[in-house]
């Protein structure tokens, strides 16, 4: 090292850097932060949430100087690679599980930082071995995870947080805007502290890269030296993790149609409003507002939550105020990209398929849409968009919510923070990351849609199970039904085969069906035991009733054994049986109990408990035909629904998962896998004509709003041109 600045002095030197390079866009952070806060306490609907707001806007403010120091203090320590390495150590504890809200913050921590951190590693490698040589230390093993990397610098944001009450909702619009402002400063903090370190000498011929450095520095010890390679094996490198991948949704010509249309009808207006009185159609020469000013009127705009409609008048008065020209006017591209993302807006925030509380979230989406839209022209002018994925994304949730299938409301919040972080995006070097948000929204989506997919199978086979049942007991009732209409057998004998053999023979058709060998020997038990019962009244067969009084009581025995039946009363019954089939077969008068109720026999009856469920299910032939919604026969799974309890109560989402080939029901449920009703389909009939229940169009939003526009548009270019046929 060749220099005329010591160690010390030279470090000094690089804490100015870092402390003008990371001051400023800290202060934006809590600025920012600052104005969220009262704007969100603003619009709160209740005195307990704008309490909340108020009060953790009042704990950041006056904690704000403590974790500004505290945070820059942190970023100065990252500049002595052997500091960090001491201090970083004790962090690796014992493992431990991560609480839900810790899970979120670190996730979103991990996504703001990877795209960047790919980015800069070059020169965050290069930067840190220069640090390092100026230590005399080696260098950290792993650049993209030490203090002074992307993730680095967002635990020291994180740990500085620590340091205050406020909830996770709050913390997480903080980190969000840490992502905003201070990651992207990363990149040219590293080029600054390079090119200083370089001209004071510090590895002057290192290259960005610094390959030959982290070769030598990361070489492989003796004592571990990897296998040889061969030289025809080629060894991949891992691969970056990357966002979702995103395919065309097949709204290109939608939007180009609507474009066209937009255009066109705001020509007729102009002209038809220049036939009528030319002096009412203001003209102006003057000059074209910029993309720049229209940023900054952005960024001052950021909050607008009204008729999407009214924002253009809003934004091209903030806009000629910037300019200084009250003749300033739009560009005839820009004017149709903010006319399409106002009409789209429009109809977002009044789609009735989407729950009321839902609308006004995406809403929320209009200026960083319309932001994105006029720094982008792919995303309305390509057939695929990262904003445009997670708009449709979005809309998928919020589909299926309401308030039933989300109690605690962690959906709706995990959707308002994702809305309200990409709303917060000010005017900057860096796009509004719609990949990162589409990510974190896949990743915290899946493990809720396994879960909701494992409950919704359990839901199902319990109702097939259920249903089973009860076409068995239906099945097995009417078996013995018609074998006792041809015989009168005692009270007891009745007794005991609608009682505990009945549930012998429902549990055989249900694990080995009707025609399997053990139902049909259960079924000649029944035949057996009436015979006995009515061979006073006929001449005997003594072989048989002596074959009969071997067999029936072990085959009692051992049927009711498979019914939960306590030992003790099958030991009873099967005594009770032996003791008439003695009487019969010596021809003495039978004993007592069989002419009397057994209260426990009578309980198991058949009679008293079994349902022809089947049946009472199952709207009889003529209501069907005279169905008022006879396509309900169709329904495919999938479908949702939207159920109310009253024509003003506030609707309940659904999904029809399975049909029931027993009865016809239907089985639905909610979001979340749970179940929440069955129908018949006469029953789902009467609903949907009372109004009581709709089906919901759950096509995607993107698609579904442009189809509704391009409807609306044609009509009324349809008007305007019959209009202006009846004016020449």
């Amino acid at each position: 090292m060749e220099s005329d600045r010591s160690p010390v002095e030279l470090h000094a030197h690089l804490h100015g850097i870092m402390q003008e390079r990371l001051a400023r866009p800290l202060r934006d952070i809590f600025d920012d932060l600052d104005d969220r806060l009262f704007n969100l306490a603003e619009r709160s609907r209740t005195g307990a949430q704008q309490q909340l707001y108020f009060d953790a806007l009042r704990n950041l403010r006056l904690a704000r100087a403590d974790l500004e120091i505290r945070f820059l203090q942190y970023a100065d320590q990252s500049l002595h690679p052997a500091r960090e390495n001491d201090e970083y150590t004790p962090l690796r504890g014992a493992l431990a599980l991560l609480g839900k809200d810790e899970q979120e913050e670190t996730m979103q921590l991990e996504l703001q930082a990877q795209h960047v951190s790919r980015l800069v590693e070059p020169a965050l490698t290069a930067l840190l071995a220069r640090l390092s040589a100026l230590a005399q230390q080696p260098p950290p093993k792993d650049p993209l995870t030490s203090a002074i990397s992307p993730r680095g610098l967002s635990r020291a944001f994180r740990a500085a947080l620590d340091e205050i009450n406020i909830n996770v909702e709050i913390r997480l619009i903080a980190v969000g805007l840490f992502g905003v402002h201070l990651i992207p400063v990363a990149e040219p903090l590293y080029a600054e502290l390079n090119a200083c370190l370089r001209e004071a000498g510090v590895l002057p011929d290192l290259p960005d890269t610094a390959t030959e450095f982290v070769a030598r520095v990361r070489a492989p010890s003796p004592q571990r030296v990897p296998r040889p390679v061969p030289a025809d094996t080629q060894v991949k490198k891992p691969e970056p993790a990357s966002a979702p991948v995103l395919v065309p949704d097949g709204n290109d010509e939608r939007i180009n149609e609507l474009q066209r249309l937009v255009s066109f009808n705001r020509r007729e207006r102009v002209n038809q409003a220049l036939t009528l009185d030319p002096a009412a159609v203001p003209h102006s020469d003057g000059p074209v507002l910029d993309r720049e000013v229209l940023d900054q009127a952005l960024d001052e705009l950021w909050t607008f939550d009204e008729d999407p409609l009214a924002f253009k008048g809003q934004l091209l008065s903030k806009s000629r105020a910037l300019a200084r020209s009250e003749l300033a006017q739009l560009s005839s591209d820009d004017e149709d990209v903010i006319d399409m993302i106002g009409l789209l807006f429009t109809r977002i925030r009044a789609d009735s398929e989407l729950p009321s509380a839902m609308r006004k979230l995406l809403a929320r989406l209009h200026v960083p849409f319309l932001r994105t839209a006029l720094r982008e022209p792919e995303l309305l002018r390509g057939n695929k968009h990262p904003a445009r994925e997670l708009l449709d994304q979005l809309g998928a949730t919020a589909v299926g919510w309401c308030d039933a299938s989300d109690p605690a409301g962690d959906v709706l919040k995990q959707v308002a923070l994702t809305v309200e972080q990409l709303a917060a995006h000010r005017e900057g070097v860096q796009s509004i990351e719609y990949s990162h948000a589409l990510n974190a929204l896949h990743l915290q989506q899946g493990a809720v849609q396994r879960r909701a997919e494992l409950a919704e199978s359990r839901t199902i086979d319990t109702v097939i199970g259920r249903e089973r049942l009860e076409l068995a007991r239906n099945r097995v009732s009417a078996l013995i039904q018609q074998r006792l209409h041809s015989h009168e057998p005692l009270p007891w004998v009745r007794q005991l085969l609608r009682g505990p053999w009945a549930h012998h023979l429902a549990l055989l058709w249900l694990r080995h069906s009707e025609n399997s060998q053990e139902f049909l020997k259960a079924l000649a038990f029944i035949d057996e035991l009436l015979w006995v019962d009515e061979c006073n009244n006929h001449p005997s067969d003594s072989a048989r009733l002596q074959q009969a009084r071997e067999t029936l009581p072990q085959r009692l025995r051992q049927g009711l054994g498979g019914v939960t039946q306590y030992d003790s009363e099958i030991e009873s019954l099967v005594q009770r049986l032996e003791a008439f089939l003695e009487t019969q077969a010596t021809g003495e008068e039978p004993p007592e109990f069989v002419y009397e109720t057994d209260p426990s026999l009578l309980q198991a009856d058949i009679a008293t408990h079994w349902q022809d469920a089947q049946l009472e299910n199952q709207p009889d032939a003529a209501m069907l035909e005279q169905a008022p919604r006879p396509e309900l026969r169709a329904l495919q799974p999938d479908t949702w629904f939207e159920f109310r309890r009253s024509p003003t109560s506030e609707g309940e989402r659904a999904r029809l998962c399975w049909t029931s080939p027993y009865s016809g029901r239907y089985l639905f449920v909610s979001r979340n896998g749970s179940r929440t009703r069955e129908l018949s389909p006469h029953e789902l009939a009467d609903s949907l004509e009372s109004g009581m229940a709709r089906v919901l169009d759950d096509s995607r939003l993107l698609e579904r709003n442009l189809r509704s526009l391009i409807t609306q548009l044609r009509q009324a270019t349809e008007g305007l041109e019959l209009t202006g046929s009846l004016g020449t």
